[in-house]
């Protein structure tokens, strides 16, 4: 069950990571999709179509981005 879902999002948990954080992915060609993996065993997990990894990186860029410039 879902603590929140609206509008295409489904939370089931808040997640900040730091420090030395083991990550890793697979991909699903069939379905055009991605499965991030932070933590051991896979203790977050993202999965995402194409269009919306494609957001999440240039989300990521433009906040690296920030970071950079100050």
């Amino acid at each position: 069950m879902s603590l929140y879902a609206q509008t295409g999002v489904s939370v089931e948990t808040w997640v900040e990571l730091g420090g030395e954080v083991a990550k890793r992915f697979e991909v699903d060609r069939e379905n055009n999709c991605v499965t991030l993996y932070f933590g051991e065993p896979g203790d977050f997990i993202l999965h995402v179509d194409r269009e919306n990894l494609e957001a999440i990186v240039e989300l990521g860029l433009g906040a690296l981005l920030a970071l950079r410039t100050g």
